[in-house]
């Protein structure tokens, strides 16, 4: 690993470690997967212009599915592209396709022709998806509506994002938690750097795993090279430290 990333991903898993610890412990009352990412939708919804409404499509294997719409309405038009298999968020959750999607103004639109008339007939005329997770393995999408065209700015598209990434942590940890409790069992690379982040930071399992896969999202880093730096420079700490 090159010094310079050696020092990006040295910020970035302080950053993680930083922002993680700042939430409140489970048993204080963080919520289950699904209260977290409904959390997510309606905060988005608020912060940025001209959303009307919001929702999350996992994509696993293929399939779409709809979680945490902020409305009825919603999951519909979520459903209806999975039904479909087209639509804003079956390309933003594609490998073959970039990390967002937007529709600036449907009724212009040459796109999805068989999921727009369904968009149009509750009203919806904008929609901007964002991929959740590393573009060669996206988890789904965060998706927003709107009732306007045009309504989307860059500032909006950068406020999606970063829920986009909160959206996928929580969605990636939820997802492999039990394959990394075996991990650990087993002396994994990535279990047992989720054990040190434990030990020096005094936190749970779930919330080491999030340090790490913020780590890696932020320094564009694949998660298990992230675990195996940590080991490496916890290594080395280890032999200053014993040194006579």
């Amino acid at each position: 690993m090159e010094p310079h990333e050696v020092d990006a991903l040295s910020d970035a898993l302080n950053h993680a470690a930083t922002a993680v610890l700042r939430e409140p412990n489970p048993d204080g009352g963080l919520g289950t997967t699904e209260e977290v990412l409904t959390r997510i939708v309606q905060v988005t919804v608020q912060r940025v212009p001209g959303a009307d409404g919001a929702g999350i499509t996992q994509t696993d294997h293929g399939k779409v599915t709809s979680r945490a719409p902020s409305a009825d309405w919603v999951a519909d038009l979520d459903a209806a592209q999975a039904e479909l298999d087209e639509g804003p968020c079956v390309d933003a959750g594609s490998l073959d396709e970039p990390t967002h999607v937007e529709a600036i103004d449907l009724d212009r639109e040459t796109r999805w022709p068989r999921w727009r008339p369904r968009a149009r007939d509750v009203g919806v005329r904008a929609m901007l998806s964002y991929a959740m997770g590393p573009p060669d393995s996206p988890v789904g999408s965060l998706n927003l509506y709107s009732f306007t065209p045009g309504a989307f700015t860059e500032a909006g598209r950068v406020t999606l994002e970063v829920f986009a990434l909160q959206a996928a942590i929580a969605l990636y940890g939820a997802s492999r938690a039990e394959g990394l409790d075996i991990a650990l069992a087993g002396r994994d690379r990535i279990g047992q750097a989720k054990g040190i982040l434990m030990e020096r930071h005094g936190v749970d399992g779930d919330r080491a795993f999030r340090m790490l896969v913020e780590a890696s999202q932020q320094s564009n880093i694949k998660l298990r090279d992230v675990a195996a730096w940590l080991l490496d420079e916890h290594a080395r700490t280890a032999a200053e430290r014993d040194r006579p």
